[in-house]
């Protein structure tokens, strides 16, 4: 049976592991103001994680990692668009001998990590759950045996983190630097300065990728113009 709500009446966590230790297949679907994510589960386990952002998606987190290159990915994107998107990307690439089942694994136990650190620092997540026939999908594919508690616990260390969020230093800081902003570390200044204070804050106050966002924080904290709050 379909479920919906917020994830402030029923937690991430508790959510997701209602579903997994039931053995649910189906899309769970998470949306925030900024972005909006599915986890496919077969049968309790996940199968694959769909993101709107293009930097949460198996391939960039693939090329995070240092698996395959940018000529690897085109190459079985290329293949994927001739099947319509009807088979998995990591398929594709084991396929191809580009990647190892075990390297699959570990960028989709990161993307679904990621994916609930973002949504856990979320004011206004809501979730909606749709049953659906198994998938049936190549075992090699499901995050299976990844120890489902240990992330959940991990991404929620993880988002108490961001919600601390950063702040004006207190100590000494390079007032050189303020000469040489760059257009997006002037835009988080001046988002800081407004009261703008964690991850997601700053991602809807400036408009900035939350990658890039991360890039121009650590410039600022390295420049000691911000701090970590917390």
């Amino acid at each position: 049976m379909p479920i919906d709500g917020d994830l402030s009446d029923l937690p991430l966590h508790i959510l997701l592991q209602a579903l997994t230790q039931a053995g649910q297949t189906g899309r769970l679907t998470l949306r925030t103001r900024v972005e909006e994510v599915t986890l496919v589960l077969d049968r309790g386990r996940i199968a694959a994680v769909l993101s709107s952002d293009a930097q949460l998606r198996l391939g960039q987190m693939l090329l995070q990692l240092g698996d395959i290159s940018e000529e690897q990915l085109e190459q079985a994107l290329a293949l994927q668009a001739v099947t319509d998107g009807r088979r998995r990307l990591g398929q594709i690439l084991m396929e191809l001998g580009f990647v190892t089942h075990q390297q699959i694994k570990r960028a989709l136990a990161q993307q679904f990590e990621e994916v609930l650190v973002r949504v856990l620092g979320a004011a206004d997540a809501s979730f909606a759950f749709v049953p659906e026939p198994p998938l049936i999908p190549d075992e090699e594919t499901i995050l299976d045996d990844a120890p489902m508690t240990k992330l959940i616990l991990n991404t929620i260390r993880r988002a108490d983190e961001r919600r601390a969020g950063v702040r004006l230093t207190t100590g000494p800081a390079d007032r050189s630097m303020l000469d040489r902003l760059l257009p997006e570390e002037r835009a988080v200044l001046m988002a800081v300065l407004e009261r703008q204070r964690t991850e997601q804050q700053l991602v809807e106050a400036t408009g900035l990728p939350r990658a890039t966002l991360r890039e121009v924080l650590d410039r600022l904290v390295s420049a000691r113009l911000l701090e970590r709050a917390g």
